[in-house]
């Protein structure tokens, strides 16, 4: 696909063979970006835990093997006591398997299932940030390249109006003064051309750390304008599927969940015991096994069990408050994303008409003057007022493309974002 941008050197147009539209610049920068790995590192972290909470409600199984000396007894002392042999031997094979305890594992297995939930959900939000990120990037690369075209056709303009003038000079019908003036807007047009390619470099650089790519990559703007929008309840209703207030719901459930498991610890737990004997010594070497059932009970643990429990409902309010304070900045955010969407579309209105109304009055200005009806200032002020109203609606535009992708954003309402899993 050919496109007419900007080299990032020289400002002046070239034609690519392909350029990079914002998805393939977000594409891009999910394989770059080290914060989408850490996420995605975090979530096998998470995992890992829920396995390690699951091993909780299976049987262990341990080999021990010792074998102790001690100093022998006198000959009149009786052996018959095992911990009275002098050599003891021991390999055995133990198993233990919990039976309850409170329910408390059970919670702790809910608890850690909803903390791995809520790292896909942060893994999703790094997704979201990251598009921000990229767009509010890839717009203001093209809105500086953008306003460089029109500095460059303005002082294209201004440098047909010092040729005309130099030929009215020689004829006697303007003066060296109005030529003067021209030179100026022209020397300050380049200043601020040099001034933008600084701005430029900045951002090129920016994409090249965000993407990986090449900072001189050609961009291809394939976004539409935002149209008409659904009412803004739709969008509002849309807020319960972001990834932030979903994983504030998840971090409340853990919490509630933590409450359950500090509760559990109050009450006794019951173990199955079990060994099976390789070697062992005295009275009780040929008894290959045994099994043992063991009641806990805690009576008194120094007002520890309580303190835990106060501090797991603290923490469940804690996180309930969280919660709440997620919900409504993500409603604030998609309403005031909303209105920006809805002024930009006004603004544009406004603009385009506004901007054709000073293209008509230059060129009016420029055949008054022809009649010496009006200044040569008259003119430059003209062209000045319809150049800045180019580049205002210029800049409006690409505001108008990016504010309507933060709202879709907000609202995970784009492809790149929605069905998104994690590695």
């Amino acid at each position: 696909m050919a496109l007419v941008t900007f080299a990032l050197a020289g400002g002046r147009p070239v034609v690519a063979a392909e350029a990079l539209a914002l998805d393939d610049y977000f594409a891009a920068a999910l394989e770059r970006s080290e914060k989408i790995a850490t996420q995605g590192e975090l979530i096998v972290q998470a995992e890992e835990r829920y396995r390690q909470g699951n091993a909780a409600l299976l049987p262990t199984v341990s080999g021990v093997a010792s074998y102790t000396w001690q100093e022998p007894l006198a000959s009149d002392v009786p052996t018959t006591s095992t911990t009275l042999l002098s050599r003891q031997p021991l390999a055995k094979l133990t198993a233990t398997q919990p039976l309850y305890r409170g329910f408390r594992e059970f919670a702790t297995l809910r608890q850690t299932q909803a903390l791995l939930d809520a790292q896909h959900e942060d893994y999703l939000n790094a997704r979201v940030l990251l598009l921000r990120d990229v767009a509010q990037n890839f717009y203001n690369v093209l809105s500086i390249e953008q306003d460089l075209r029109n500095y460059d056709e303005e002082i294209k303009q201004n440098l047909d109006r010092e040729v005309e003038l130099k030929a009215r000079v020689r004829i006697g019908r303007s003066r060296i003064s109005e030529i003067l003036n021209v030179q100026t807007t022209i020397g300050t047009l380049r200043a601020q051309i040099e001034q933008l390619r600084g701005q430029l470099r900045v951002e090129r650089e920016a994409f090249a750390f965000l993407s990986g790519l090449e900072s001189s990559t050609l961009f291809n703007d394939t976004e539409a304008l935002p149209g008409g929008l659904d009412p803004i309840d739709d969008y509002l209703a849309r807020s319960a599927l972001r990834p932030d207030v979903k994983a504030s719901r998840q971090r409340l459930t853990a919490a509630q969940e933590n409450v359950a498991s500090a509760k559990g610890a109050h009450l006794p737990s019951l173990d199955l015991n079990g060994n099976y004997y390789f070697d062992r010594p005295g009275a009780l070497k040929d008894v290959a096994w045994d099994v043992q059932i063991a009641l806990t009970i805690p009576i008194y643990s120094g007002g520890s069990l309580q303190s835990k429990t106060r501090e797991a409902v603290s923490q469940r309010t804690q996180a309930e408050l969280t919660a709440s304070q997620v919900r409504r900045q993500a409603e604030q955010e998609i309403r005031s994303l909303y209105q920006t969407v809805v002024f930009d579309r006004l603004q544009l209105d406004a603009l385009e008409k506004a901007t054709e109304a000073a293209k008509k009055s230059y060129e009016a200005q420029r055949r008054d003057y022809r009649l010496g009806l009006v200044t040569n200032l008259e003119v430059l002020q003209a062209l000045t007022a319809f150049q800045e109203n180019q580049r205002t609606l210029d800049r409006a535009r690409h505001n108008a493309k990016l504010d309507f992708i933060k709202l879709q954003a907000a609202t995970v309402n784009r492809a790149g974002l929605r069905d998104t899993h994690a590695p």
